[in-house]
């Protein structure tokens, strides 16, 4: 008669971390500076709304107040960037018109996009103008009237 192996409890964590849920990495970035999140993309984030999706990306830093009367909108680029307000808001497009109000993403479900497109500061500027130098977020859902 043989002898039982033994398994030892690390055996057993990385056995059973092995079978759990892939870690998804992010879409790569594009040569003009874009990263493209599809529907696909999206539904492996597990989140409810728009909102959500730009938080988990971290391409912007999505701040409310407590009772919702305002949003702080900045993009990401390290602790010692120099704050401008209006400089660091970057353009937020939702099939095709410019948001003045991004709380307006909170009211996007998260299954109803297509495609979100991150736009780094350069090709954003290219596309939308000087006012567009912090970045642009432009959200398509499936209903949007180009979307097939």
């Amino acid at each position: 008669m043989s002898p039982i192996p033994r398994v030892s409890i690390f055996g057993v964590a990385l056995a059973l971390a092995a079978c759990g849920p892939a870690i998804r990495a992010e879409p790569p970035l594009q040569p003009d500076g874009e990263r493209i999140y599809t529907a696909t993309d999206i539904d492996h984030m597990r989140v409810a709304t728009a909102w959500d999706v730009l938080e988990r990306t971290g391409f912007v830093d999505l701040r409310e107040s407590v009772d919702g009367s305002s949003a702080t909108v900045r993009t990401r680029r390290g602790k010692n960037s120099i704050l401008l307000v209006s400089a660091d808001e970057p353009v937020f497009i939702l099939d095709g018109v410019r948001l003045d109000d991004v709380r307006v993403l909170r009211q996007v479900a998260a299954r109803t996009i297509q495609q979100v497109r991150l736009v780094t500061g350069i090709q954003a500027t290219v596309q939308q103008g000087t006012n567009s130098g912090a970045g642009l977020v432009d959200i398509t859902t499936k209903s949007a009237p180009d979307s097939t």
